[in-house]
């Protein structure tokens, strides 16, 4: 990571080198002043995304969010390097006004260009975390079944058990606000259900059995049901 990291500061500090052997020549005016000012925040922005990009850590996805983010900076660059250039090439044709709301124009587009991109990651990582959060509560009830079957002795339970762990398996995966009701039930008769498995309640734990299966083809029935609701 540190060897990346020096590597695009070389690489930003030869661009920045062309940059000033190309302006050098020009004839320093107010319009080459306003020109160069304004490059100055380019080469800053940069480094921030480099720093952005090379973060400790970062997973793979991560990653994939910033590119947006990498491309918007470097096209922000490269336009203001051009503009820059152009600007300073006709700077005695050129007035200071002219020159600053150009300059102006560039910022403000690389601006808005990097706040919007910025707005996008963080909305998708936070649906992320939710889409995470919204699967967790079936894989958990799954496996609290899974370790009561590994805790049961009695066969025909053990097999009852085994059944209901792949009905929660082929369950809709995602949670929301519509089934969170549901899923309290669910929870309830799951704490029925293994009280009634370790007391090897074969009657008892059918019964339930054939209530928690309705339970959860109700729950499939509202999430399905909520899902196309969001369209």
């Amino acid at each position: 990571m540190r060897k990346k990291l020096i590597r695009g500061y070389i690489l930003i500090a030869f661009v920045l080198i062309i940059y000033i052997t190309a302006v050098t020549p020009f004839p320093k005016t107010a319009v080459f002043g306003i020109a160069l000012g304004f490059s100055l925040p380019a080469f800053l922005a940069q480094i921030y995304t480099l720093h952005a990009v090379m973060k400790n850590q970062a997973l793979i996805k991560d990653r994939l969010y910033d590119f947006p983010v990498i491309r918007v900076s470097v096209l922000y660059l490269a336009a203001q390097l051009c503009a820059s250039l152009l600007l300073m090439g006709f700077a005695d044709k050129l007035p200071v006004f002219a020159a600053v709301i150009i300059e102006m124009v560039i910022l403000a587009a690389a601006v808005m260009g990097l706040y919007a991109i910025g707005s996008a990651r963080t909305e998708a990582v936070r649906q992320d975390v939710q889409l995470k959060r919204e699967m967790t509560k079936m894989k958990e009830m799954q496996a609290q079944v899974n370790l009561l079957i590994s805790q049961c002795r009695e066969g025909q339970v053990r097999d009852m058990l085994g059944k209901l762990s792949e009905e929660i398996r082929y369950s809709s995966p995602l949670s929301g606000e519509a089934s969170e009701e549901i899923e309290e039930e669910i929870a309830v008769l799951l704490t029925e259900i293994e009280a009634a498995a370790l007391d090897e309640d074969v009657e008892n734990v059918a019964q339930l059995y054939d209530r928690m299966t309705g339970l959860l083809r109700e729950r499939d029935r509202i999430c399905k049901d909520s899902k196309w609701q969001q369209f």
